[in-house]
């Protein structure tokens, strides 16, 4: 295996063991970890399996280099694995900022508004994250069914983030207002 996909291997192990804590965090609270889904459920969960399809896939070309029917620059494939990282960071520190905030969909219980950590440069930097991390699997692994998976997600998960945040615009009122104001949705 080439030393790019032992660095793609270890991302996603310590992606793995974020979503492990933070899923016993949950677990070990009254909270549930699903709520409601904000748009149409088979939308909603597709965009979801979608977008950590595209995760797989990444650690596939990594296991399996030669997979795929494109050959991949060398630079293209650093530049995935920094994206990679950078993904990975976000998304590490967005749940850890979430707490017991993080559900799959909306929540049923009472919630609070975050707005500290990485929630102060981003409405929704756990999605940019995601995101990213899908966007550097398609440069890895630069595949239709990959990109369409990636494309598909990401246009779904903004119909998603625009009804989390008129969920959230009802829910903390001023509040909201005033943070949404502040901080864009994405970057």
């Amino acid at each position: 295996m080439p030393v790019h996909s032992y660095f793609v291997l270890t991302a996603f192990t310590v992606l793995l063991m974020v979503f492990a804590l933070q899923f016993i965090r949950i677990r070990t609270s009254a909270a549930g970890l699903f709520g409601t889904p904000t748009i149409e459920k088979l939308q909603f969960y597709s965009a979801k399996i979608a977008l950590f399809t595209t995760w797989f896939l990444f650690m596939l070309k990594a296991i399996y280099p030669g997979s795929g029917y494109l050959n991949v620059p060398i630079g293209l494939s650093w530049t995935a694995v920094v994206l990679l990282y950078i993904g990975t960071f976000i998304v590490s520190v967005s749940l850890f900022n979430l707490g017991k905030s993080l559900f799959v969909g909306l929540p049923v219980q009472e919630t609070m508004l975050q707005t500290h950590g990485l929630y102060r440069m981003s409405r929704n930097p756990l999605y940019v994250g995601v995101h990213i991390i899908a966007i550097a699997s398609c440069l890895y692994f630069p595949d239709l069914i990959n990109v369409s998976f990636t494309i598909f997600g990401i246009y779904v998960h903004h119909k998603i983030i625009k009804q989390e945040e008129c969920f959230l615009a009802d829910q903390f009122g001023k509040d909201w207002v005033v943070y949404s104001a502040r901080v864009s949705r994405y970057v």
